[in-house]
C-alpha cells in the first residue's frame, strides 16, 4: 500500500503539519483537539476499509478512499498552518493588488456593483462558489472507477502542492481581499474574514478550531487553484469534461464577481495550478513505479525490475 506516490503524500502532510505546530507554538497560540474529532473519527473508520480493500485487491474503493483520507488530513493540517502563519504579518498588499488590477483594466466595485444588480445572477454565482467541495467528491469517484489510477493519484498531489504553493505566498503577500480595501458592503461570511485577519495580526486570535474557521488567502486565490486543477481531473471524460469545464470556470468567475477576490487573485491562481501540475509531472514514472510491475507483462519488464521481484 506504501507506494513512493503514497509516501510522498504522507511526507507532504508530515511537513505540513510540523510546519503548523511549530509555528502556533512561535505565536502562542494552540489548537482545539476536540474540534477536530469529526475528521479524526472519518479517518479512523474509513482507514480501515482502504486497508481491507487494497488486500483483497479491489482496487477502486481502496484507491478512492487513500486519495480521499490524503486530502481530509492534509486539509485539516494546511487550514492549522494557514491560520499559524498569519501573525507572521507580513505588510498587506492590497494597494499592489488594487494596482495590478487597474493596468489590466479591472474594477472591483464596478464588477460586484454590476453583479448585484442582477439579483438572479448573484445568488447563482453564490451558489456556484461552493461547488467545488462537491466536485472534487465527484472527481475521486470517477477517478477511482478510471483504468489508470495514475490519474486520481495526480489529482490528489495537484491539490496537496496547490494548497502548499499558495498558503506560503499568501504569508508573504497577505490582504484585506476586495471588501476590505475598497469598502464596499461584506457579506456575514467576508465580514468573519475580516474579523479573523486581523484578530490573527494583532495577536488576539489565540485557539484555532476547526469549527470556527475561514479562508483566509487573497492572492493567490486558492479556489481558483483548486477549481482549476478539478476541471483538469476530468480531461480524460469525454462525458464530464465539458459541464465540469463550465462549471469550475463559474468558480473562477464568482470569485471576482461576488467580491472575493481581485482578478490578479484569479491569475495567480491559475499560475498555481499550471505549476502544481508541472511539479507533479517532473518525477515521472519514478512515482508510480509499483504500477509498472504490478501491470506490466514478465516479458516486457525491465531485466532490474525481475531481478529487484526475485530478490
Amino acid at each position: 500500500m506504501l507506494n513512493r506516490d503514497l509516501k510522498v503524500k504522507l511526507w507532504l502532510i508530515w511537513l505540513t503539519a510540523c510546519a503548523a505546530f511549530a509555528l502556533l507554538i512561535r505565536h502562542g497560540m494552540r489548537f482545539d483537539f476536540r474540534s477536530a474529532g469529526h475528521a479524526a473519527g472519518t479517518v479512523m473508520m474509513l482507514a480501515p476499509f482502504a486497508v481491507v480493500f487494497h488486500h483483497r485487491n479491489i482496487r477502486p474503493f481502496s484507491n478512492m478512499l487513500i486519495g480521499f483520507l490524503c486530502m481530509v488530513v492534509f486539509n485539516v493540517f494546511l487550514t492549522v498552518l494557514t491560520y499559524a502563519g498569519t501573525p507572521l504579518n507580513a505588510p498587506l498588499a492590497d494597494v499592489w493588488l488594487m494596482q495590478a488590477d487597474e493596468s489590466i483594466g479591472i474594477h472591483l466595485p464596478t464588477i460586484v456593483a454590476w453583479c448585484e444588480s442582477h439579483p438572479w445572477l448573484h445568488s447563482t454565482l453564490v451558489r456556484v462558489y461552493y461547488t467545488v467541495l462537491p466536485s472534487t467528491i465527484l472527481a475521486i469517484i470517477v477517478l477511482g472507477f478510471d483504468n489508470d489510477v495514475r490519474h486520481l493519484r495526480e489529482f490528489v498531489m495537484h491539490y496537496i502542492l496547490g494548497g502548499l504553493i499558495t498558503t506560503v505566498i499568501y504569508f508573504f503577500v497577505p490582504a484585506e481581499a476586495p471588501f476590505g480595501a475598497y469598502g464596499y458592503p461584506a457579506r456575514p461570511d467576508q465580514l468573519r474574514f475580516l474579523e479573523h485577519l486581523h484578530a490573527l495580526r494583532a495577536g488576539e486570535f489565540r485557539i484555532v478550531s476547526l469549527n470556527n474557521l475561514e479562508g483566509l488567502i487573497t492572492f493567490p486565490s486558492f479556489h481558483t487553484t483548486w477549481a482549476a486543477l478539478v476541471a483538469y481531473a476530468f480531461r480524460h471524460n469525454r462525458w464530464l469534461f465539458v459541464p465540469m469545464l463550465l462549471l469550475n470556470g463559474g468558480v473562477i468567475a464568482s470569485t471576482v464577481m461576488t467580491g472575493w477576490h481581485y482578478g490578479v487573485d484569479v491569475i495567480g491562481g491559475l499560475l498555481v495550478a499550471l505549476l502544481a501540475v508541472f511539479l507533479t509531472r517532473l518525477p515521472g514514472d519514478w512515482l508510480h513505479d509499483d504500477m509498472h510491475r504490478t501491470l506490466a507483462p514478465v516479458g516486457e519488464r525491465p531485466i532490474w525490475m525481475d531481478r529487484q521481484q526475485n530478490g
